[in-house]
């Protein structure tokens, strides 16, 4: 028996299963779009909705990443600012699971998350009555990416794609746990606003689509 053929390889095409059993947790891939003056965002904004910065065949792209992973996560703030609906609409695939992290009950009860009729699982510190969909409370002193983590992992969801703002990306980041990251560049210019992660990293990947750099880091 000739052991460890092509095994390299063999991981990388079962990492989500693996990370899920060796480490209980989903395998984490981190994504976020940023301007050519590395800014998430501009300000002040002008209403809430999507501020674009990706073209429209990275859009595609993006979609079909969501159907390639069995979760996806945003913060209260981009909730709040962007209203997104984190649906897979532009390829066809399988619908993620949308992972809202609000403890504090800011994003508004209209939201598309709330309203659309599609399944959202809500982590909060407070129920709120006021929402059709599933919520699990975060008690005062809980982590809340552990509670989401371990909570993802004892439903059996091996993957989490974590599309949230700076804030909750940071915590991702500061903490190590994430095992990929995507990062897409487009020419817009912001000049002012949210500054983008930085990664002190190499990548290990770039490529354009159309105006857009994409460029990806695995930890």
């Amino acid at each position: 028996v000739i052991e460890g053929v092509l095994e390299a390889e063999c991981r990388w095409t079962q990492r989500r299963f693996l990370t899920s059993v060796e480490l209980g947790r989903p395998y984490i891939v981190l994504k976020w779009a940023q301007s050519s003056d590395g800014l998430l965002d501009r300000h002040p904004r002008g209403g809430r909705g999507v501020q674009r910065i990706s073209s429209p065949a990275t859009d595609v792209l993006v979609h079909r990443w969501r159907t390639e992973e069995q979760a996806i996560l945003v913060g209260s703030r981009t909730v709040v600012h962007d209203d997104p609906s984190l649906t897979v609409r532009h390829v066809n695939g399988r619908q993620p699971l949308r992972v809202v992290l609000d403890r504090k009950g800011l994003s508004p009860s209209g939201s598309q998350l709330y309203t659309d009729g599609l399944s959202t699982l809500l982590f909060t510190g407070a129920a709120r009555l006021n929402l059709n969909t599933e919520q699990v409370l975060l008690h005062e002193g809980d982590d809340p990416l552990a509670a989401i983590l371990a909570e993802l992992h004892r439903r059996s969801i091996r993957s989490l794609l974590v599309e949230g703002g700076a804030e909750l990306l940071a915590h991702f980041i500061e903490r190590g746990l994430w095992d990929e990251a995507r990062v897409i560049t487009g020419e817009a210019v912001f000049e002012s606003g949210t500054a983008a992660p930085v990664l002190d990293l190499a990548p290990v990947f770039a490529t354009r689509i159309g105006t857009d750099r994409i460029t990806s880091y695995i930890k």
